[in-house]
């Protein structure tokens, strides 16, 4: 990989959301992976690894053995240029998908670690796209609240579908019958009120002392950019405690489509912002 003295240009709409995230000092790109990268060149399968400064994806959703159960749920690098629902998260005409559709309540999450977790004053950033919630069959399950969005976790750990639920540090969810994104954290669910841009959203989240945070939601139809400040991340003492211990610094993300119905999810442009100040 080639080295630059600044950024590459493509990395560069990424500093929309991280040059106000950084208070001060330099920072430097830690981690970074694309959905166009060679290593996805045959699909997005569990084991891929592109990009630098993360583990490897571990993509898990129940197999259907029958082919006439008209349920799927998996994962896939989509082409901007063959999929109608997918916009401006997609960097040079390509983005992480994840489907999950059927007559069931179908469930698909992508899990990847990052190689150290997050320290403070550090920057996780990505791109994230949802057109809402629709059926793809008549007869689609009306079982279970259907959701989708993304995790910051406090383990690395995962051995199956489950582990969505444990060790959550923030969600950033789209909820059926609910207009605006949803952050759920310590604090407990909060409305951002920010309306779900069919274009998609690029989310940065920057890790704060005291076991807190900061989320910028900036939505790309129109690049307004959203601050929610100082909320504190959940441990899994919070969810049984009401007065939350500081608890461990995000270590994995999650990518998660639970009966998401016709319109796919994707994502892309991960990145990990560090000031120098953090570097071993």
């Amino acid at each position: 990989m080639k080295k630059y003295l600044t950024e590459p240009p493509r990395f560069r709409h990424l500093w929309l959301v991280i040059l106000p995230l950084l208070a001060c000092g330099q920072s430097y790109i830690a981690s970074e992976d694309e959905a166009f990268y060679d290593a996805y060149s045959d699909g997005w399968t569990t084991g891929d690894n592109g990009g630098r400064g993360f583990g490897e994806w571990r993509l898990l959703a129940p197999e259907y053995l029958s082919e006439n159960a008209e349920r799927y749920a998996g994962f896939f690098i989509a082409d901007a240029s063959v999929e109608a629902d997918l916009t401006r998260s997609a960097r040079e005409g390509r983005a992480f998908g994840i489907f999950a559709n059927g007559i069931g309540f179908e469930e698909t999450v992508a899990f990847r670690s990052f190689d150290r977790p997050l320290g403070v004053g550090d920057v996780f950033s990505m791109r994230f796209e949802f057109d809402g919630f629709a059926k793809k069959f008549e007869s689609d399950s009306g079982e279970g609240v259907s959701s989708v969005g993304v995790a910051l976790r406090t383990s690395s750990e995962v051995e199956d579908l489950k582990a969505l639920a444990r060790g959550r540090a923030v969600v950033l969810a789209v909820i059926e019958g609910l207009s605006t994104y949803q952050i759920l954290d310590a604090d407990g669910r909060h409305n951002t009120r920010v309306f779900l841009d069919t274009a998609g959203v690029e989310l940065g989240f920057t890790l704060r002392d005291e076991g807190r945070y900061d989320l910028q939601i900036t939505r790309l139809s129109d690049q307004v950019a959203h601050h929610f400040e100082g909320r504190r991340l959940l441990t899994e003492s919070a969810a049984k405690d009401p007065e939350p211990t500081v608890g461990s610094s995000p270590q994995a993300f999650a990518i998660f489509n639970l009966n998401g119905g016709r319109h796919n999810v994707y994502s892309g442009a991960f990145q990990i912002s560090r000031k120098e100040r953090n570097t071993p």
